[in-house]
């Protein structure tokens, strides 16, 4: 079986970690390496975040991590872009408790490792214009470091099989009504993305959200008794129990975004509807800032030029059976927590 090429661009999180170890427990992906930005944390968190899961999967030593950029490419240059924006969104204070959705630290043993030198922009670069082969980017944080990468050496497209992007969605949003989280915090570089003429596929919050994950599953997993299985059902509970204490959630299920976009690069059947057609995203600050942008026009869809994907349903039952098939089989470096 020859395996894809892979580097995944993270924030990592709770679905984050998820990805990561989905990615990791999977043979059809060779991971390359791991670029952190910032996001659900900030960078520094993240990337100590990304190194406690390799961790915990016996990989800290096999799979590289680079840091990357702390901030947004132009965003915060302009501060009343983020006036609607009155909390993080991801936590809330109750009696003198702290529930989060992304934890700042995830609850693992803290990494023995240090992220590589190199920065993860500079890594981009270097390693896909050296590719001899086409290499998959799954970016499921801001894309800051992927549209810093595409500004730097816009050659690199070239080496780019595809860029499966964990964000945006069609008629919804989840940071702001019209607009999802990754593509919300750094637009200009989803932009210029979107633009670069590279094969993309979209993986947001239609997808995410019709396959969701719940308690019941996690008590499934819990049954599993591998290390990997037990932590993603605690992140599962985490996350459900963090929505519910912040009254945006429905006290039983969440979507593991993340996760799903990786899965839909090692099996593409998870993706049950998706459409083809052009997409931009809004970036003029105004009411609908970061919305995705899709012209879902006569024609457009049969247009073989149009390089865009967008998922709009995802299957939950071979989402969550592919999560038990590949994290709950005991492996080298799995233990039970």
């Amino acid at each position: 079986m020859k395996r894809r090429k892979v580097i995944l661009d993270v924030d990592t999180g709770s679905d984050d970690a998820v990805a990561i170890m989905l990615a990791a427990r999977s043979e059809e992906l060779e991971i390359l390496g791991i670029t952190v930005t910032w996001g659900n944390r900030p960078v520094e968190n993240c990337t100590e975040n990304t190194l406690r899961v390799l961790k915990l999967l016996g990989k800290e030593k096999e799979i590289p991590v680079y840091k990357g950029c702390p901030q947004p490419m132009v965003r915060y240059l302009t501060r009343q872009r983020n006036a609607a924006l009155k909390t993080d969104g991801i936590s809330i204070q109750k009696d003198g408790k702290e529930y989060s959705v992304h934890p700042a630290l995830l609850n693992l043993p803290p990494s023995e490792m240090e992220p590589q030198k190199t920065h993860a922009c500079a890594y981009l670069v270097e390693t896909l214009l050296n590719a001899e082969e086409k290499i998959t980017l799954i970016a499921v944080g801001p894309y800051t470091n992927v549209g810093m990468a595409l500004r730097m050496e816009p050659g690199i497209k070239e080496h780019i099989e595809e860029i499966v992007l964990m964000g945006g969605a069609v008629n919804m949003g989840n940071i702001t009504p019209c607009a999802e989280a990754n593509f919300y915090h750094d637009p200009e570089a989803a932009k210029i993305i979107l633009d670069s003429g590279i094969p993309c596929r979209i993986v947001g919050l239609n997808a995410t959200h019709s396959a969701e994950l719940n308690l019941d599953d996690a008590r499934i997993l819990r049954e599993q008794g591998t290390a990997e299985c037990q932590f993603v059902a605690e992140l599962i509970e985490t996350r459900i129990e963090a929505l519910k204490q912040m009254g945006t959630g429905n006290g039983y299920s969440d979507a593991i975004h993340d996760a799903l976009a990786v899965a839909s690069v090692i099996d593409p059947a998870v993706i049950e509807k998706e459409v083809r057609c052009r997409c931009d995203v809004d970036i003029n600050g105004g009411a609908a800032d970061g919305e995705l942008i899709t012209d879902k026009r006569l024609g457009y869809e049969a247009d073989d030029r149009v390089k865009t994907r967008v998922a709009l349903k995802g299957s939950k039952e071979k989402f969550f059976a592919l999560l038990l098939e590949r994290l709950g089989e005991k492996k080298n470096g799995s233990h039970v927590r």
